[in-house]
């Protein structure tokens, strides 16, 4: 069984933003930014699967019913000091995309991930996560909320990623809107 999960990559000026605000954490505090996945991205869901390339068909089907959409992002939330993002905004467009996502996953696999069904989703772009030390998580927390990061991108992907043995997470396939 393989384990895959359903992104939107950011691109553009707002990819070029969220690396150099991962370059920060790693150099200050000591924590890592996103090391499994290099691309900065919304997360709908995830799930394991037998059948990665039949999905990978399917998926093809189901992306073409779904529009660029736009997303909001603004200020700052952590998961249980672990873990630092950027809030993304649930519009009723997002939520929709999401459900889609989710229904499509539901149907063709097993083991979808607690925190991205639709009641519990918190739809965010990850800045520091592996925050391992209190002392390190309150400094990056510190300097980080306060920053004003703030805009609006239209997103014109989904993507279908591969984790892999060794912790890395890649592409299998990339889906224009």
């Amino acid at each position: 069984m393989d384990t895959i999960g359903v992104v939107s990559n950011l691109e553009g000026k707002a990819y070029k933003d969220i690396k150099k605000l991962w370059a920060r954490p790693e150099r200050e505090y000591n924590c890592v930014a996103y090391e499994a996945y290099s691309h900065p991205h919304v997360s709908f869901q995830a799930a394991r699967t037998s059948d990665i390339k039949g999905l990978k068909k399917e998926m093809q089907k189901l992306t073409s019913r779904i529009r660029p959409f736009e997303i909001e992002v603004g200020g700052l939330l952590h998961f249980d000091k672990k873990v630092i993002c950027l809030q993304v905004k649930k519009t009723r467009e997002l939520a929709e995309v999401h459900k889609l996502i989710n229904r499509f996953l539901e149907a063709r696999c097993r083991d979808l991930f607690h925190y991205y069904i639709p009641a519990n989703w918190i739809p965010h772009i990850t800045v520091v996560q592996e925050i391992r030390a209190a002392k390190s998580f309150e400094m990056a927390w510190r300097e980080l909320k306060d920053s004003k990061i703030k805009f609006r991108r239209r997103l014109g992907n989904i993507c279908m990623v591969k984790w892999y043995p060794d912790g890395k997470i890649k592409i299998a396939r990339s889906y224009k809107l």
